[in-house]
């Protein structure tokens, strides 16, 4: 939503929560899924106030014209609640480091939590 990105990876399966990272230079996603995916596994996770931190169930490279698309799945059995404020998400793809945080009350729709 934040990149405006219409064409974003459809996830049916309603067990995990899924954040796609955009903008990852090509040369870093090199070797495929099978390859790659394990390391970023280890690499990432969202962090909650007070909480353990919740790590990747599995994580997917999916190679699109435009350049690769990092898929982070997160089991939905540690629940993100209302009474979170913010979420902060962060990840390693090779050298680059990032975080992003997550704010719990933008995450309404039609009045209801849509995580």
């Amino acid at each position: 939503m934040k990149a405006h990105e219409t064409a974003a990876p459809a996830l049916d399966d309603q067990d995990h929560y899924a954040i796609a990272v955009y903008g990852v230079p090509a040369r870093m996603a090199v070797g495929g899924s099978n390859d790659l995916a394990p390391q970023l596994k280890r690499q990432a996770a969202l962090k909650r106030d007070g909480q353990k931190d919740l790590k990747p169930s599995s994580v997917e490279v999916l190679q699109r014209e435009d350049g690769p698309v990092i898929l982070y799945l997160f089991p939905k059995s540690k629940e993100i609640s209302e009474k979170e404020r913010r979420i902060l998400f962060e990840a390693q793809i090779g050298r680059l480091q990032f975080t992003q945080s997550f704010y719990v009350e933008d995450m309404h729709f039609q009045g209801k939590l849509e995580l």
